[in-house]
């Protein structure tokens, strides 16, 4: 009985995933890199628009 326990003890340890895979790290950047292009697209969109307010 205590090999039995001792093989599945080993199976349920071994599978465990604590981290990140790579292709969810790289991922994950490019998904960050893609919204700070965005929001700095964004951001100077919204610049131009209010000097031509002013300048209006």
């Amino acid at each position: 009985m205590r090999r039995i326990t001792a093989y599945l003890s080993s199976l349920l340890l071994s599978r465990r995933d604590d981290g990140y895979s790579t292709e969810t790290v790289i991922i994950t950047a490019a998904l960050v890199g893609l919204a700070v292009a965005l929001a700095l697209a964004i951001g100077g969109r919204v610049e131009t628009e209010i000097e031509q307010i002013k300048a209006g």
